[in-house]
């Protein structure tokens, strides 16, 4: 007798004949058929069936709320009665789970796409997690990751940050759904965005190389791979906050004024027009600061256009010998074309240049991320 068949013959218990038959029938239709939508989300096939016979509900009180109902109408059928006494008496996982209501976050994508990006669900993500100390909760109105003895991570919207994004819904037709309200079941999370909402909270992230760790942990490198950029964002932020205001303010209530200081975008290089350059750093990090402007319109309450600073960062590895690469040249937002990049060996040369140059210059990473970054551009050679 498989699980399934034991599961469902302990919750028919109380019925008779045909009735009990058809029920039977009707519950092993359903287990087979989530059971099959479980393991496209990425469950072997035995964590499926056990999620969704938990998702049924504990197979006593699946017998008793049958019991109670077999005297109703004989129009409703089976799966009818275990719909009304689902709604009545269960724990049902869409009506009591308040993730289940979060209309936030929902995309096109479907999930075999988001798998192909690394996507984890809310479940994986937290047993990956659970090793580290972390958990991924949904409180309130919001997702949080949570750690003794850390600060709360709360994880933004796509509004509020350009890196730290919260789980997602598929909406496409691979999504897995419950039972009785059709509503999608599950939530995806890229782990790469996790390990960026941990730097925006400020936690002690160690980085060497493109290896990332917590308290003497290292996370998969799949999680971090081409991620070091983001990491660092809320660091470079502050570091050029305290530059004069002039370079970085943003005009007030500027839609893009994250953090209400300078306006950071993290760039992930895939060109390959590099060039290469040797620089005089003992870290094994460096960061590319560029100096750029972004344009915004504003239809409400009247049209207004803004043009405000924005500091391109891009993260590059230097290998033993000081040998690292940053690109020629760059597409700014808002830009069609590429601009050449003007790399210098001084701060106050840097934040003096007119903007349309694209001044950089190129300053050491620290090893842990909640770290101050200094400022001050690395020597190098053409």
């Amino acid at each position: 007798m498989s699980p399934e068949e034991h599961y469902v013959r302990n919750a028919t218990r109380g019925l008779r004949g045909k009735e009990r038959q058809d029920t039977q029938t009707e519950l092993l239709d359903h287990l087979t058929e989530r059971t099959r939508q479980l393991t496209l989300t990425g469950l072997n096939p035995e964590q499926a069936r056990t999620q969704a016979m938990q998702e049924l509900g504990p197979a006593p009180t699946v017998a008793r709320s049958l019991r109670r109902t077999q005297h109703v109408h004989p129009a409703l059928s089976a799966a009818a009665l275990l719909a009304f006494a689902t709604l009545l008496l269960w724990p049902v996982p869409e009506l009591l789970n308040p993730q289940a209501t979060y209309s936030g976050g929902d995309t096109s994508e479907s999930v075999s796409e988001l798998r192909a990006q690394g996507y984890l669900t809310v479940r994986e993500a937290n047993t990956q997690l659970k090793p580290y100390g972390i958990q991924l909760k949904y409180h309130g109105e919001s997702w949080e990751l949570r750690h003794a003895g850390l600060p709360t991570a709360s994880i933004a919207s796509s509004e509020n940050s350009w890196n730290c994004q919260g789980p997602t819904t598929s909406m496409a037709a691979d999504q897995p759904r419950y039972w009785l309200t059709d509503t999608p079941s599950v939530r995806y999370v890229n782990p790469a965005s996790l390990l960026a909402c941990m730097s925006e909270a400020e936690w002690p992230l160690q980085v060497r190389g493109k290896q990332v760790s917590l308290q003497g942990k290292e996370f998969p490198l799949t999680w971090s791979n081409d991620q070091l950029t983001s990491l660092y964002a809320r660091q470079v932020e502050k570091s050029v906050s305290q530059l004069p205001q002039a370079v970085w303010r943003t005009p007030p209530h500027y839609p893009l004024n994250l953090w209400n200081g300078a306006l950071i975008w993290p760039w992930a290089t895939t060109t390959t027009d590099l060039r290469r350059i040797t620089v005089k750093s003992s870290g094994q990090n460096a960061v590319l600061l560029i100096r750029a402007d972004v344009q915004h319109t504003m239809t409400y309450p009247t049209e207004r256009t803004y043009k405000a600073p924005i500091f391109v960062s891009i993260a590059t590895p230097v290998d033993e010998q000081g040998n690292t690469q940053i690109p020629r040249s760059i597409k700014t937002p808002g830009q069609s074309v590429a601009t050449s990049i003007n790399l210098m060996n001084s701060v106050e040369d840097w934040y003096s240049a007119p903007i349309s140059s694209r001044p950089a210059i190129l300053v050491a990473l620290p090893d842990r991320t909640d770290a101050p970054i200094d400022l001050t551009p690395l020597t190098f050679n053409p």
